[in-house]
């Protein structure tokens, strides 16, 4: 009979395209999951790989039995469900957030997995958001949390709330309460997080709809450094009005009111296709429930 190490190896090799991604899903060596096709192969008496590719590619049979084998596991994963009172046995996982997210409602996050899940070991990371989609697509990650920009077939994404940004400046660069049409925005250095970001790309896509191009561009991979230099007054910046409103309640930084208003960005959590769907009920419920109440942000 085939064990559930043989077919979680069959699956994830199938998923990530290589024996060697897979060891690294389940945390494992390359030799040892050899190992567990090997003696599915032998269990079975009959190739699961077409041993004349070079790629992971399955036989006819191979395909017949990776069906039957997720079948088992998705009943695995609903018995340990019944058995543990959760929506899924968590034991280890990689997921990346945005450099906001990090900033913000990530430790109140951390805190109800290791209280859901008390002996959950976490590998966050924390990078740009192209960076964490080609993570999660390589299989590195489990779970990426970004705004919703990336998303392709595929993939599962699970919304879970909106940001709202504002156009914010040093008083020393500008400082008018009237409302100002977007064009105007040209005559300023603007700090933007670029194309590799999410919200860079919404911010890009936005302004193309609107006809809008503004010359003076000045990229920054970094939250941080945005911020920074938005109040060295080095140029305009769009920055969440929530997170940073301390800042302008002490007068260090300067809301400025244009007509269009900038959008909301939507942030989701984003997982591979495959993913188990108890694994992403469970993860997303803690996920809406912390973002919602973990200030200082205000998630609409």
């Amino acid at each position: 009979m085939p064990t559930i190490k043989q077919l979680e190896a069959l699956r994830w090799i199938v998923a990530l395209g290589s024996f060697e991604k897979a060891a690294e899903r389940l945390h494992t060596t390359q030799s040892a999951i050899s190992k567990r096709v090997q003696e599915l192969e032998a269990e079975l008496r009959t190739p699961v790989f077409d041993r004349t590719q070079r790629s992971s590619r399955l036989t006819v049979k191979g395909e017949a039995i990776m069906t039957l084998a997720e079948e088992l596991l998705a009943v695995r994963d609903r018995i340990l469900a019944v058995g543990t009172g959760r929506a899924v046995a968590l034991r280890h996982l990689r997921f990346g957030v945005t450099e906001l997210t990090a900033m913000t409602w990530l430790p109140a996050f951390v805190s109800e997995l290791r209280a859901s899940y008390p002996r959950i070991v976490l590998e966050p990371e924390v990078e740009m958001s192209a960076d964490l989609f080609e993570s999660l697509r390589k299989g590195s990650l489990d779970f990426i949390i970004v705004p919703d920009t990336f998303w392709t077939p595929g993939f599962r994404r699970v919304p879970l709330a909106n940001v709202q940004n504002a156009w914010m400046c040093s008083p020393e660069l500008f400082h008018d309460r009237r409302l100002l049409p977007l064009r105007e925005l040209a005559r300023f250095n603007i700090l933007t997080q670029g194309q590799r970001s999410g919200s860079g790309l919404v911010f890009g896509k936005w302004l193309e709809e609107n006809g809008i191009e503004l010359p003076r561009l000045l990229t920054s991979n970094s939250l941080i450094a945005m911020v920074g230099m938005t109040l060295a007054a080095v140029g305009v910046s769009y920055l969440p009005e929530a997170c940073f409103g301390g800042l302008v309640e002490q007068g260090k930084l300067w809301v400025i009111s244009t007509d269009p208003p900038l959008p909301a960005v939507t942030y989701a959590m984003m997982f591979r296709g495959d993913e188990s769907a108890n694994v992403v009920d469970s993860l997303a419920t803690i996920a809406r429930a912390t973002c919602e109440f973990a200030n200082p942000i205000r998630w609409a």
